[in-house]
């Protein structure tokens, strides 16, 4: 059976198309494109016009695509950015409107929960892990002790651009919101999003964008905070110039990489696995029970 799922996220739309076969994923096709849909939300709490328009003629193209391999089934949701905005109705009209795309927007607990359930299913862990999800407006926290659970925290990479924040706002703002129980001590810790592979790739000097090189790949809090230093001390022109960082990334990747930091440093660790699977994985793998009839 194939599936297809986009997301609309605060700085990306991402869309997947996958053949699932005896609960094997094959991927058939894999994009990001930066359309920054939370462009000035912190401030105004208003997604502005231009991030609609490009938001839309993105997920009009990304129809186009889904087409073409006739799927079984497909959802587009969002998360972050439409969670808060005032006129998140009238950017879920306009998409029914004039492309004819239904948008589900995800609560912080689901976003957290599927991530979880596509990094999980992606990885081969000896215990279940610790999964942090550090996007452009939002970081969810989730782990699994008996139900998954999950922590929508109001903190994300565009969000923190947008507010100045500087890495003690940053610490502040988690410090209190950061569970500790005994036993996420001992879980894995996975780190999945856009500033997490960002990591690898600028670890490895990748020129392209290789999901395999990616996925499962482990990074040490010294790598993380190498690559801060040497990232903060560029101006954005500097960055767009790095080999493995997506130049449309090159203005929030600083804040994104230090809420990391802060996230390891609060949990105490000093190393984690990145994973490239994560909510898109984690909606086909949905797609599929349900068209099982099957409960995950």
């Amino acid at each position: 059976m194939k599936f297809a799922v986009s997301d609309v996220g605060t700085n990306s739309c991402r869309l997947l198309v996958a053949e699932v076969k005896d609960r094997s994923m094959n991927i058939l096709e894999k994009k990001v494109v930066s359309t920054r849909i939370g462009e000035g939300l912190e401030n105004s709490g208003w997604i502005n016009p231009n991030a609609i328009s490009r938001t839309l003629l993105c997920l009009s193209q990304f129809g186009q695509d889904i087409r073409k391999f006739q799927v079984d089934g497909s959802r587009v949701v969002a998360t972050s950015a439409l969670r808060d905005a005032a006129n998140r109705e009238d950017f879920l009209h306009l998409a029914e409107k004039t492309i004819g795309i239904s948008v589900e927007v995800l609560s912080g607990e689901k976003e957290g929960q599927l991530s979880y359930l596509g990094a999980k299913g992606a990885l081969d862990l000896k215990r279940n892990p610790l999964v942090l999800d550090i996007g452009g407006g939002s970081t969810e926290l989730i782990y699994q002790a008996g139900d998954i659970k999950s922590l929508s925290i109001p903190v994300g990479a565009v969000r923190g651009l947008e507010a100045g924040w500087n890495e003690e706002d940053i610490r502040a703002k988690l410090i209190n919101l950061i569970p500790m129980q005994v036993q996420l001590r001992k879980m894995p810790l996975v780190l999945v999003g856009g500033t997490a592979t960002s990591l690898v790739t600028i670890n490895k000097i990748m020129k392209e964008y290789d999901y395999q090189q990616v996925h499962g790949e482990r990074l040490t809090l010294r790598e993380i905070n190498r690559i801060y230093h040497e990232l903060d001390q560029m101006t954005v022109e500097e960055r767009r110039q790095v080999p493995g960082l997506q130049p449309e990334r090159a203005d929030i990747i600083v804040k994104g990489i230090m809420i990391i930091k802060c996230l390891m440093e609060l949990l105490n660790r000093r190393q984690a696995v990145v994973s490239d699977s994560d909510l898109l994985e984690g909606v086909i793998m949905e797609l599929n029970q349900a068209n099982q009839g099957e409960k995950l």
